[in-house]
Parts: C-alpha cells; sequence; structure tokens
C-alpha cells in the first residue's frame, strides 16, 4: 500500500502552520525515536531492543508488567525485559513500547481548551477496540493495530499546542466525537485524523499507521478486500466502539455501533456482543497499565449531562460560522428565530440553517436525514379547538420534543408541518423515529380523545443516495411527504 497510497492523498487541511511550527508540536521520545530507527533499518532483534528498553527504567518496567498481565497467563514470573521480549515477540513488543512511552510522554497539558481526561479516554479504550477487531476478524498485526487506535486523535493535541484556545468554544460538546470533527473542518478546512497522520509521518511511524489514522473518519476510501483494507477499517470501528461506551451504552450509541460495524466489517451482532465484553473486561486492566482512568467518572459524567442539554445550541452555533460560505448567516431575533405558537425553530431560520448542515455533512462524510410530519386534519382541528389551538400545537411539539435524540433539530415548517433534522439516522432508523412521533402525536389528547392525524415524508443525505444540494434534498423529502415519484 505504501507504493500506490501516500498519507498527503487523504488531506484537505493546509498543513503549513503545522510544518511551520514543529518546536510547538508533541515531539517523539527519546526511546520511541531509536525504536522507529531500528523498525526502519530492519536491523531489529532480542537483544538491540531489551537494551534500548532496559535504558529506560519506566519503559522497561511497563514491558515487565504487561508480559506478566493476565492475558498471558504465566507460570513463572517474568524478571527481565529479554524475557519479556521472547514472550511478547519482537513485534508486540515494539508497538508496545512505542504506546507506552507516547503516552507518558503526552499526558501533560497546560491551560487549554481541550479536554484530555476523556481525549485518553477515547483513545485507549480505541486502542483495545481495535485490537481486538484484528483478532476477531483474522488480521495478523493486531499490536500495530492498537497504535494506529491510540494515535488516531493525536492531532488533537498537536492542534492545541499550537493554538491552546482553539476547543475552548465546544465545551462539552467534545464529548461528542463528531461534533468535535465537523468544528475542526468548519475552522480548519480538515481535521484532526488529518493532522495526527502528517504528525506520525513527521515521528516516522509506519506508513500504514499513518494512512489507518489519516482514513479513521472515512470508513469508504479503501474496501475491505484492499490492501491493509482490514486494518484500516478496524481502526474506523475502534473508534466508534470507543463513543459507545464514552456515550454511556446509550441506545442511540448502541445503534450506531451495531450498525457500522455491520456494513464497515462485516460484524453480525454476535461478534459486536463479544468486543463489548472483551472492552469491559479489558478496562481494569488498562487502567493498570496506562495509569489511567477509563470508568467513567464523576466529571466525564457531569460532561455527557451537560453536552445532552446543550448540543442543539452548540451545533447551531458552530455551523453559523460556515467557513465555507464564507460569511456569518444573519443573527435572527427570536421572535424570528423561533416559532411563537409551537416554541420551536422558524422556517425562516431553518431555510438559513440546512445549507450549511447539509454542506458540512457532504464534507465530513455524515449521514443526515430530513423527515417532514404533517398533520393532515388540521382544517378541522382549527375549527374543533378554536382559541385552543395554539395551546394544543405547544403540547403537540414539547411531546414531540422530548422524543428526540440530544442535538436532533425541529421546526415549524409549515402552519400544518414540522421539520425534524436527524443526524447520523439512515433512512430506516429515520423510518422508526418517524413512526414514533407519529404514535407520539396520536397520544396527545384534547378534551379526552385523540384527534391529530398525521404523515410522514423522509430523505437520507449519505449511504446509498447522495444529493447535489441542499434543495434536492428537502425536495425529495417534500415528494415523500406528498406520495409522488422520486428518483435521485
Amino acid at each position: 500500500m505504501g507504493d500506490k497510497f501516500s498519507v498527503e492523498m487523504y488531506m484537505a487541511i493546509d498543513l503549513s502552520p503545522f510544518i511551520d511550527n514543529t518546536a510547538r508540536l508533541p515531539s517523539i521520545p527519546r526511546v520511541v525515536s531509536k525504536i522507529v530507527e531500528l523498525a526502519r533499518s530492519g536491523d531489529i532483534d532480542i537483544q538491540n531492543l531489551s537494551t534500548l528498553i532496559a535504558s529506560d527504567p519506566a519503559l522497561a518496567a511497563k514491558t515487565l508488567q504487561f508480559a506478566n498481565s493476565p492475558m498471558y497467563a504465566n507460570e513463572h514470573k517474568i524478571e527481565n525485559v529479554r524475557r519479556a521480549i521472547v514472550l511478547l515477540g519482537l513485534d508486540t513488543t515494539v508497538n508496545l513500547a512505542l504506546s507506552f512511552s507516547l503516552t507518558s510522554s503526552l499526558k501533560e497539558q497546560s491551560q487549554s481548551g481541550l479536554h484530555y481526561p476523556l481525549l485518553w479516554r477515547r483513545s485507549l479504550i480505541a486502542a483495545a477496540a481495535a485490537r481486538e477487531l484484528g483478532r476477531l476478524l483474522g488480521e495478523r498485526a493486531i499490536e500495530e493495530l492498537f497504535l494506529a487506535g491510540l494515535l488516531q486523535d493525536i492531532g488533537m493535541i498537536a492542534i492545541d499546542r499550537l493554538q491552546p484556545d482553539f476547543y475552548t468554544d465546544l465545551r462539552s460538546d467534545q464529548v461528542f466525537h463528531q461534533r468535535v470533527r465537523e468544528y475542526e473542518i468548519e475552522r480548519m478546512g480538515g481535521d484532526h485524523a488529518e493532522t495526527g497522520a502528517w504528525l506520525c509521518k513527521h515521528w516516522g511511524l509506519a506508513e500504514r499507521t499513518s494512512l489507518a489514522i489519516a482514513t479513521s473518519h472515512r470508513p469508504n476510501t479503501f474496501a475491505i478486500t484492499d490492501v491493509d483494507g482490514l486494518f484500516i477499517r478496524c481502526v474506523c470501528v475502534s473508534g466508534i466502539a470507543a463513543d459507545y461506551l464514552i456515550l454511556g451504552e446509550s441506545p442511540d450509541a448502541s445503534k450506531q455501533l451495531y450498525l457500522q460495524a455491520q456494513r464497515i466489517l462485516g460484524l453480525d451482532s454476535a461478534k459486536v456482543d463479544r468486543l463489548i465484553r472483551f472492552l469491559h473486561d479489558q478496562i481494569p486492566e488498562m487502567e493498570t497499565l496506562f495509569d489511567v482512568k477509563l470508568t467513567e467518572s464523576a466529571s466525564q459524567s457531569e460532561l455527557l449531562e451537560q453536552a445532552n442539554e446543550t448540543l442543539a445550541e452548540l451545533n447551531l452555533q458552530n455551523l453559523s460560522r460556515s467557513r465555507q460560505r464564507g460569511k456569518k448567516l444573519p443573527k435572527l431575533a427570536d421572535e424570528k428565530r423561533l416559532d411563537p405558537a409551537t416554541a420551536t425553530f422558524s422556517r425562516e431560520f431553518i431555510n438559513a440553517f440546512l445549507p450549511d448542515s447539509f454542506d458540512l455533512a457532504c464534507r465530513a462524510e455524515r449521514v443526515l436525514s430530513i423527515l417532514f410530519l404533517e398533520i393532515t386534519n388540521f382544517k378541522s382541528l382549527r375549527k374543533s379547538l378554536g382559541d385552543n389551538l395554539n395551546s394544543y400545537l405547544q403540547l403537540l411539539a414539547a411531546e414531540l420534543k422530548s422524543n428526540l435524540r440530544a442535538g436532533d433539530i425541529i421546526s415549524r415548517y409549515s402552519e400544518t408541518t414540522f421539520l425534524i433534522l436527524l443526524h447520523d439516522a439512515a433512512e430506516q432508523d429515520a423510518k422508526l423515529v418517524g413512526e414514533r412521533l407519529m404514535q407520539t402525536i396520536g397520544n396527545v389528547k384534547s378534551n379526552g380523545s385523540s384527534i391529530a392525524e398525521t404523515k410522514i415524508g423522509i430523505a437520507t443525505h449519505g449511504l446509498d443516495i447522495d444529493f447535489d444540494n441542499a434543495d434536492e434534498w428537502i425536495d425529495h423529502a417534500n415528494k415523500k411527504l406528498r406520495g409522488e415519484s422520486t428518483e435521485v
């Protein structure tokens, strides 16, 4: 793969700020540099590797600790580095040494907007997930997978070192990794995966590792049958598995993990279940080996709670600064931003917002669905409810909001119709949401009886269908609502 593809082929970001400021970037530890040199030269054997590791007491201790860990179930205690290398093997020892040294050297943090505990929690869980996915699927380089999984977010540290206030505006939103990526693309034109790949190449790490990091958010870059395609796709899914645990194993995160594991790696639900059990079993061992807390702490739980409360508003604020459009959206007064009857977003606001959301989804290769929900008997409702109509609509809107996920957006698109923007929802998922919302409306009673009748129309961008622009996307959903034939 190294001869045919290069990391630079998959970069949209302008890397000149990183190239020009290498002194401020994370540096590779001396021992790591020597190990990389040995690996690249091919002149690596048990003796020179054990001598090098033994020169770093902390690294030697970690290597022995790993060799004596329960996963190797060795009857006799391993007490010297050479024996540990014999037990682990050269490839495993090299990649573990790189992982231990880099994790230790990059733990320190200055005052910045980046949430380091959350970053390392995701990185280490992803590393364990990448290795286990490789084992489940027969990938031989499972320790190299561990390293690639560990370093897939290392670019965030590079960005933070150059711009310490870069992530400040994200606040609690950092717990949602996809939102972090969107924010980076909007601000820089590229994401931390590209930055991390460049940094790893700058350090001299293996081309395959750098390439897997560069495409860690783009699983379709290589087919699973391509050379190293399985390796790269395991790294993609490892981050999704880490997010599943970070988000408290919520139903939405669970659905995303099972869906993407099947779509990207062809994993059935039984193997995903095995992966989840493995990660739960592995976390205590990882915490001991890497001296880091991976189980959910009170601060991280609070972070997730804050993020769920503020996600939609933060998402709107970030997108309103659209880089691609080159100008800010005009700030709407509250009376224009919100529909007065339902307190959902207005049509004026959503019409300005959707093109930005669509453009950002295209650049981030993200799936988005529009769901139109129309009240079909609105005229009879107006006649029967009279002055109570607005109160009834407020109640309907409140019930709809309570049945949506954090970050999904609802607006009153017309007198009779709500438009709902669903992030990371494939068409089948959007249909299930639509059916749930229709049932919710049917359960809202006025004067003791259910009175609203509804129908839905859905359009999904991404996966099987890509629209050319937001107008085409909206029009497709409208046609579905009207029962008209649609062709893309």
